[in-house]
């Protein structure tokens, strides 16, 4: 009785080593056509770059101008970058300087420090 008994298990055991056997091998191959579609998929966009859908932008109006309200002999003498998008422009001339804050996307002045006359300079 024993016998019969052993001699079921290892055909249930053939069975179920047959089958997982199957997955293994079924598994094995969508793992190698994975990885051949991966290859195909990112060979085709490296040959033919896909650009997305356009970015809704508004017409370019242009550079923004500023029209710098100098003085008598003023100069620019340096313009930093802000980080919040403005500029500052520090305008000199002989015995005075002021800064500029300059807003590029508008186009116009923000705001202005004027340093009014050094000492002794007329």
């Amino acid at each position: 009785m024993n016998q019969g008994l052993a001699e079921d298990r290892t055909g249930s055991e053939s069975g179920a080593s047959k089958a997982l056997f199957a997955a293994v091998i079924i598994m094995g191959v969508m793992i190698v056509v994975g990885v051949a579609v991966m290859i195909g998929v990112i060979g085709y966009r490296a040959m033919h770059p896909h650009h997305g859908p356009a970015l809704e932008t508004q017409a370019p109006k242009g550079p923004a101008r500023l029209t710098l309200p100098l003085g008598e002999g003023e100069h620019i003498l340096s313009v930093t970058a802000r980080g919040d998008g403005m500029m500052a422009v520090t305008l000199g001339r002989p015995g005075a300087e002021r800064v500029l804050l300059w807003n590029p996307e508008a186009g116009n002045v923000a705001a202005e420090l004027n340093f009014g006359s050094v000492a002794g300079v007329p």
